[in-house]
């Protein structure tokens, strides 16, 4: 045990471990993506209005809230390995239930079993990574990590959308289904001793000894990220709508520019917060998913809707390695299932609660006019990262 935990102080990155554990974070996420072009169009083909679209998007978070803070305490209980299997079982097998949902209001249960699944998955998946990976290669471990992910928004979105056109939702749904079970297998070969949670010291109170179920330490950063999250909202309730409306394609080659600039993106932004600092890497981030929002308002041609796409991908792959790794270095070591889970907060608040505000919303200002409103949140995320970082220096002078 002590020589897994040195191991990862040391400089060596790539293990065995780290592989496995980037394909459960590829296989899990192809299945999440998979839906993002799949559910709003289901939806509709249900019969359902604009507005029981977003009712359906946000379920997916419904219970994730409770359901994430517990994650990290079974990530120190239990250890990654095992939630981790558990999240990526749970996500598979509610995806595959969706063929059985006939009517709009049969969708929200199996939506909110999915979401406990992928409320779990990740937090285990940071973890591992954050005990694996060295503390000066922390934002490029992350870095790998996020582009497991961005290879999966690559095709599967658009794999995805066109299963549902050729052969119907339920091939799509299983498909999506098989994806996240892929992960579960994945986990299964990873080292459970390797990705145990470091051990220390026990207080005199047992009570003491337990990681906080929010992580005061991690809340900084789950508000700047939560100015992004809110961003994914009006994408998974209403972009293959405006796709479709402003006849701009198939809404999975979004998604596909997404990816190709994340992949770019990622190693290169983990690289600058891991020599120059989280913040040169944030604020820049931020900025550029506002401007990608902005120009979903404005996009009337496949030109610019991919453009907003690239600027997303590229916004997006500056802020999650940074973002991670902040919260990784403002925790204690034995809080870090906890902080990270206290960050991913900000994907339940701002991802699946946006989307109980955006789906109303949209009814009533248009749904284009709903991506100009979360651009001008990253913005303020941005102003807000760069006030407060400056004031804590203000206080250490």
């Amino acid at each position: 045990m002590q020589t897994d935990q040195t191991e990862a102080v040391t400089g060596r990155l790539w293990t065995t471990d780290l592989v496995l554990n980037l394909f459960i974070s590829h296989f899990m996420f192809a299945s999440y993506t998979a839906m993002l072009t799949i559910i709003p169009l289901y939806v509709i083909e249900l019969g359902g209005a604009e507005w029981q679209t977003g009712v359906v998007v946000g379920s997916f978070g419904l219970l994730s809230i409770p359901i994430r803070q517990m994650s990290g305490r079974w990530i120190t209980s239990f250890g990654p390995k095992r939630v981790a299997i558990a999240g990526t079982a749970v996500l598979g097998i509610a995806t595959l239930l969706h063929v059985g949902a006939f009517n709009v209001w049969m969708i929200i249960p199996v939506r909110v079993v999915q979401g406990i699944g992928l409320a779990i998955g990740p937090v285990a998946t940071a973890t591992i990574i954050a005990i694996l990976a060295p503390s000066n290669r922390r934002a490029e471990g992350m870095a790998y990590n996020g582009n497991a992910i961005a290879l999966a928004n690559l095709y599967s979105p658009l794999l995805a959308f066109w299963l549902f056109q050729e052969f119907g939702s339920g091939v799509a749904f299983v498909y999506a289904g098989l994806m996240s079970l892929a992960g579960t297998a994945s986990a299964l070969g990873i080292s459970a001793n390797r990705t145990s949670m470091p051990a220390e010291p026990l207080s005199s109170s047992s009570e003491a000894a337990k990681p906080p179920l929010i992580s005061r330490s991690a809340m900084f950063p789950t508000l700047v990220f939560l100015t992004y999250t809110f961003t994914t909202a009006p994408l998974s309730t209403f972009l293959p709508q405006l796709a479709k409306l402003k006849g701009l394609g198939n809404p999975g080659l979004y998604y596909t520019a997404n990816s190709i600039t994340q992949m770019l993106a990622l190693p290169m932004s983990g690289l600058i917060a891991d020599r120059l600092g989280r913040g040169s890497v944030i604020v820049p981030g931020l900025l550029v998913v506002g401007a990608a929002m902005f120009l979903l308002v404005v996009a009337d041609n496949m030109m610019l809707f991919i453009l907003s796409g690239v600027l997303n991908g590229m916004g997006f792959g500056m802020l999650q390695p940074a973002t991670q790794s902040l919260t990784v270095d403002r925790s204690p070591p034995r809080e870090r299932g906890t902080a990270l889970a206290t960050l991913q907060q900000a994907w339940d608040v701002g991802g699946s609660g946006g989307a109980f505000l955006v789906g109303p919303l949209g009814s009533v200002i248009g749904i284009a006019a709903t991506f100009g409103i979360a651009g001008a949140g990253t913005i303020l995320g941005a102003l807000g990262y760069v006030t407060y970082s400056a004031r804590s220096s203000l206080r250490k002078d």
